[in-house]
């Protein structure tokens, strides 16, 4: 599922990411890959606060509905 499905407070792990070229490449240098740990943080007007391996990332509701996640 969209990592924008997942309720705030829950944690699921990254399967993938439907973004390509310069987007794909920024969110894999920030450590959004497949196999790691995301929970979101808060969410305000559709843009999400995550928690990825101990850093807060904004991520807009564009971004984070190309990322799937499986909880």
């Amino acid at each position: 599922m969209p990592l924008t499905m997942l309720c705030v407070g829950k944690e699921a792990v990254i399967n993938g990411c439907r973004a390509k070229g310069t987007t794909r490449k920024y969110l894999e240098g920030l450590g959004v890959v497949p196999g790691v740990l995301v929970s979101i943080i808060s969410e305000t007007g559709g843009n999400l606060i995550v928690s990825i391996k101990g850093s807060r990332l904004a991520l807009s509701k564009g971004i984070a509905s190309q990322l799937i996640v499986q909880i």
